[in-house]
């Protein structure tokens, strides 16, 4: 008894044989298709990965020079990395364990100007790290460690998150939560 395989190599081998464009015709090309494929593919991760790995240098960049103009007080600095819409969240732990929150650029702008007025002014040597980068299309989110060294050389450590908005072409944080270990840096 011959199994279909046997049949079908029988057949292909008379035919060959009788017509050599039948044979070059009838080869095999899929090595080729799928090498083709492969090559396409790793093409199309190799730019996915490289647009990836610039969204993420600019969130990161993004995170710390915003963190860096909040803690120099320069509101007008600080403000152009937010969306300043009506959805923008800000939300923060304080020392006594209790929290704050502020929805919408017009309270968030507002009581952040007030409050920039009247903070003391500290020079840091800042660092961010264990970032956590979460892209789909135009939003992201980020989660990461903050690490900031006042001029009295101690460290406030905080975990910081953010959520963003691709805005003609440029990330700008549509959220913060920001949360401050207040027994550090004592």
């Amino acid at each position: 008894m011959r199994l279909p395989e046997q049949v079908i190599l029988e057949n292909f081998a008379e035919v060959s044989l009788q017509s050599p464009i039948l044979f070059i015709t009838s080869f095999n090309f899929k090595p080729m298709k799928n090498s083709f494929a492969l090559l396409l593919g790793g093409l199309l991760f190799c730019t996915f990965a490289a647009a990836q790995t610039a969204d993420h240098d600019a969130i990161k960049k993004l995170c710390y020079e915003e963190s860096m103009a909040f803690h120099a007080l320069d509101f007008e600095k600080w403000a152009s990395f937010h969306t300043q819409s009506a959805d923008e969240q800000l939300a923060w732990n304080n020392p006594d364990g209790s929290f704050g929150f502020d929805s919408g650029w017009d309270k968030i702008g507002t009581g952040m100007k007030d409050w920039f007025k009247t903070a003391e002014k500290e020079v840091i040597k800042l660092s961010n790290s264990n970032f956590i980068i979460v892209i789909h299309g135009d939003m992201a989110f980020a989660a990461y460690d903050s690490e900031a060294l006042n001029s009295q050389n101690k460290t406030m450590k905080m975990r910081e998150y953010r959520t963003l908005l691709r805005v003609g072409g440029q990330w700008k944080i549509l959220a913060v939560q920001a949360f401050v270990n207040h027994l550090s840096g004592k």
